[in-house]
């Protein structure tokens, strides 16, 4: 068997990296404060050590290292950079740089701190001018010059120190007066390109860099970890780059690479290559819980903040530094599945409010055993690139994961030599997604080790005076399984299937009642209408199902198992609710045309009682008050409109039910921290129409109509008490009949007479009013022969003559005539017609005849009919108001599905209830104008009445 052995070697490696790493990924919380009194704070570590007192070593006194004893001085440092300390001998002292010891001589010698004091405006001089150690001695200030912090020199009051200046070739001087081996730096390689910071546009020479760099390197190498955290901050600011050849990235790698285990030198990166490995397995070692008064129903976020020269500044909760958009009430924790999002542009002069660049960790804190622990969170930049290519943009298993990041890079380009007032480029953090991947089914309230992805945004220095605003954002989201996607292709597959079934069968029906013997361009016109409908229905049903599932699971679930909708959710239910509008639209103008096109002729009953008399002598007002009362019902629904919205936007806003799409379990009505989900608002504003809608219907249909105003059944008795009945064709051969014949023989009398007949009525002392002779029954569907539809079309042409109906109506209008024509060839044409009528109801036609009987099972369930009327007619028993189809009453559903879709379109549209519901209020009172008035006119143009006696 033969082994690769580059493969092997890459190998061992990635998995000793990985096991160094897995060391620093998860910590027990704790701080300087806590720790005991011989005990230091390990930043790297982030635990409290032991310092050795044997070996005259104390905490220092930011409690940050070790220091050698107030007797004691440094000799060296061990591989951890903790100090080799020696005592000075009996009667002298250490020096303030801790290197050597010295006796007091004019200086005072003070028993409390051990050391060799002078006044104030003096300076404690322990060397002489070559370096040779003197007796400590008091030496004051001459005038403008003050003692320095540590009270070894005299500094000019106005300026800042100056450099040393190393003698010999040997050495090279660093910041701080510090002198370092020229040898020591061989090794790291540092040239023009280390200073460099690459970006976008181009690359800049980095002052800081340039100052720094080496200082940071050799402070590192001789294992002072504050020069390595400086050097690991270096690194963040050049975003990881670790292939340039003596850049802080290569320099801090190679450090770490060679250093013994026991070094603190800090890490930064992450494995190569082993992104998925600690994204998909690892997980937060805790479990969370939808119980609001728990503490473990948040997530709870520490950040461990750095100053650039690599001084640790402690803890901080919550994201205040990285919510750059103003904020009186930063996120200080996250609620469980809670998402959160914030954006905003904010001007560049806002970002250069605070001159200090600050690096920061990242952890999730959580109780486990008792004790506060702390679990790194990786980082992935957006603008990390590897030989050339942004790898953080591809797929995972090229992703670099990293540990720290800054807010706002404001030191690196300003030059302090000149004379500049903004940085020549300024990077800041442009958007922060913190991401949750949570565990479902058998291990829930678990959630995978989170990731938080950055993304850098840069700034010109010239556009800062001109006050220009970048975007900036934050957000917070939890992922879980989507078996949306799934749940939604089944319904609409299941549906939108049980839907072009039953436009089939709907298009079926309306071939045969229209007298259509084969399928012809109209029907397939019609099919297409008639899915469109059902299909908007379907479109608005599957979303507002999904989207009140998803609202429902997610607000009230006792044990983690359901997430926010998801973005593919948000799309589906935006883009089907906007496709099911104009589809509905479609349906709409189909229904609102074949109701105004409808054949209507209303047959009078009513015969002269005096001898030599004609049809004329009978009183027309009858007709006309039921042509009125039938334009009366047009508009007449089962709900009302105005109520329904009104009771909408009450329980949205007054009652604040739309607070309830807030973005965290429960249903608080306000929140500090949290916005509404837009799927959320939805499913709340379809929830609370769908509860009053329904809250109408039982009103209105089971107390109000029942026992107080039935407008429908109150037409049906007004037609019995005018002996009028009703006749109307909605299709070719198929329409509606109202026997509104009188069971007294006539009605054109006077009050006392019509009171009479009630009362009679009401005794049961008259016969029934229904078509069949002991029947009550007066409203049927009916299914007339071909014969009789071609003679009825007959009377109207004999009134037109060879121009049409319509042009000689609109010429009699134009002249002030009626709309239904003038004259007594008019009238002439009525009374045939009414006669014709009243002949075939009273079965007085030869070849024109019908029969009334109850419609099959299947047929009154699928509203068809299955034989064929060609030869004779079929008076259907009904439901006693079948009618109503042709008026808004019958085609409720349709209506209201209509009304809640376009209020639905509005609102997801605006995100603003109130408007959704005024424009739909607007809208359906348009449409019910629209209809009353082009009703109005095709009453009088095909009953033969004059229009200026129809209100």
């Amino acid at each position: 068997m033969v082994f690769n052995l580059n493969a092997l070697v890459f190998c061992v490696i990635c998995s000793v990296e990985l096991a160094r790493s897995d060391l620093h990924d998860i910590y027990n919380l704790t701080a300087p404060i806590l720790c005991e009194k011989y005990e230091f704070f390990n930043v790297v570590t982030l635990k409290c050590e032991k310092c050795d007192t044997k070996k005259f070593q104390v905490p220092s006194e930011d409690r940050l290292s070790c220091a050698c004893n107030d007797l004691s001085i440094v000799k060296s440092y061990d591989p951890k950079g903790q100090p080799w300390c020696t005592p000075c001998p009996a009667g002298s002292y250490p020096t303030l740089d801790k290197r050597a010891c010295i006796r007091c001589k004019e200086a005072n010698t003070s028993t409390e701190s051990q050391k060799c004091e002078c006044p104030d405006d003096s300076i404690t001089v322990e060397r002489s001018l070559n370096g040779t150690k003197l007796d400590a001695h008091c030496a004051k200030c001459s005038p403008g010059t003050k003692p320095s912090y540590d009270r070894r020199q005299c500094i000019p009051c106005s300026l800042p120190g100056t450099n040393c200046t190393c003698t010999s070739r040997q050495y090279l001087a660093m910041p701080n007066n510090e002198c370092a081996e020229s040898k020591l730096f061989t090794s790291f390689g540092i040239n023009q390109e280390s200073i460099e910071i690459e970006y976008q546009a181009d690359k800049i020479d980095s002052p800081l860099f340039a100052d720094y760099l080496r200082y940071a390197a050799y402070g590192c190498k001789i294992s002072l970890t504050e020069r390595c955290e400086f050097l690991a901050n270096m690194c963040v600011m050049s975003m990881y780059q670790d292939t340039i050849p003596g850049g802080p990235c290569k320099i801090l790698k190679d450090l770490r690479k060679l250093a013994p285990k026991s070094m603190s030198i800090p890490w930064i990166y992450y494995p190569e290559g082993e992104a998925p490995a600690i994204l998909n397995k690892r997980k937060v070692q805790t479990k969370y819980t939808m119980m609001d008064e728990l503490d473990t129903s948040y997530v709870n976020i520490v950040l461990s903040k750095w100053s650039l020269n690599g001084t640790w500044l402690g803890y901080s909760e919550g994201f205040k530094e990285f919510q750059l958009c103003p904020t009186s009430k930063p996120l200080l924790r996250i609620r469980y599945l809670a998402d959160f999002q914030q954006s905003c542009n904010i001007p560049i002069k806002d970002l250069l409010s605070n001159d200090e660049t600050y690096f920061y960790d990242v952890y999730v804190k959580y109780d486990s055993n008792n004790q506060t622990t702390l679990q790194s969170i990786p980082l992935l930049n957006m603008n990390y690139k590897m030989r050339k290519k942004y790898s953080n943009r591809l797929d995972m298993a090229q992703w670099q994961l990293t540990k720290r990041a800054f807010v706002l890079e404001n030191a690196n380009a300003l030059h302090p030599k000149k004379n500049v007032q903004y940085p020549v480029m300024l990077r800041y953090l442009k958007s922060v997604v913190l991401r949750f991947v949570v565990r479902s089914g058998s291990d829930p309230g678990v959630v995978q080790l989170p990731l938080m992805i950055l993304s850098y945004g840069e700034v010109l220095g010239d556009d800062v005076p001109m006050d220009k605003q970048v975007p900036v954002s934050f957000k917070v989201e939890f992922i879980g399984p989507d078996s949306v996607k799934r749940n939604t292709d089944i319904s609409f597959a299941v549906l939108c299937s049980l839907s072009s079934v039953w436009s089939l069968i709907r298009a079926w029906a309306y071939i045969r009642r229209s007298g259509h013997r084969a399928i012809d361009l109209v029907a397939v016109l019609h099919l297409c209408i008639i899915a469109c409908g059902h299909l908007a229905n379907v479109f608005f049903f599957v979303v507002s199902m999904t989207a009140v599932q998803s609202f429902v699971y997610y607000k009230w679930q006792a044990v983690p198992h359901s997430f926010l909708p998801s973005a593919r959710l948000h799309y589906n239910v935006r883009t089907y609710i906007i496709v099911a509008f104009p589809l509905k639209i479609m349906e709409m103008l189909n229904m609102m045309w074949h109701h105004l096109a409808v054949d209507i002729f209303l047959i009078d009953w009513e015969q002269p009682r005096v001898q030599k008399q004609t049809i004329f002598s009978v009183s027309a007002w009858r007709t006309y008050f039921v042509a009125n009362k039938w334009l009366e019902i047009q508009t007449i629904r089962k709900t009302s409109i105005l109520l329904q919205l009104c009771s909408v936007i009450f329980a949205l806003k007054v009652c604040q039910l739309e607070h309830w799409a807030l973005k965290e379990p429960g249903t608080k009505l306000s929140s500090a921290y949290v916005s509404e989900d837009k799927v959320f608002r939805f499913a709340v504003s379809f929830i609370v129409y769908i509860l009053i809608y329904v809250g109408q219907l039982l009103f209105l249909g089971g107390l109000y109509e029942r026992y107080i105003k039935n407008f429908i059944q109150e037409f049906v008795d007004i037609c019995s008490l005018a002996n009028i009945s009703v006749f109307v064709l909605a299709l070719e051969n198929y329409g509606f009949y109202i026997h509104g014949r009188s069971a007294h023989g006539f009605s054109d009398t006077d009050m006392a007479t019509l009171r009479r007949h009630l009362r009679r009525e009401e005794e049961d002392m008259v016969a029934h009013r229904g078509l069949v002779p002991a029947s009550d029954h007066q409203t049927f569907q009916i299914h007339i022969p071909q014969k009789l539809r071609v003679i009825y079309k007959s009377f109207f042409n004999k009134i037109a003559g060879h121009r049409g109906v319509s042009r000689l109506l609109n010429k009699k209008q134009l002249k002030g005539g009626s709309g239904g024509g003038s004259g007594d060839s008019v009238m002439l044409t009525y009374v045939t017609i009414n006669r014709f009528l009243a002949a075939f109801i009273e079965h007085a036609l030869k070849d024109l005849d019908y029969e009334v009987k109850d419609k099959l099972f299947i047929e009154a369930l699928l509203d068809i009919e299955l034989f064929s009327t060609q030869e004779k007619g079929v008076f259907f028993n009904d439901n006693g108001h079948s009618f109503d189809n042709v008026l808004y009453y019958g085609n409720e559903l349709t209506l209201f599905t209509f009304d809640i879709i376009l209020f639905s379109f509005i609102e997801i549209l605006s995100q603003n209830s109130l408007l959704a519901a005024i424009l739909t209020l607007l809208f359906d009172e348009g449409i019910a104008r629209i209809r009353k008035f082009f009703s109005r006119k095709n009453l009088a143009r095909k009953a033969l009445i004059d229009e200026y006696f129809l209100l």
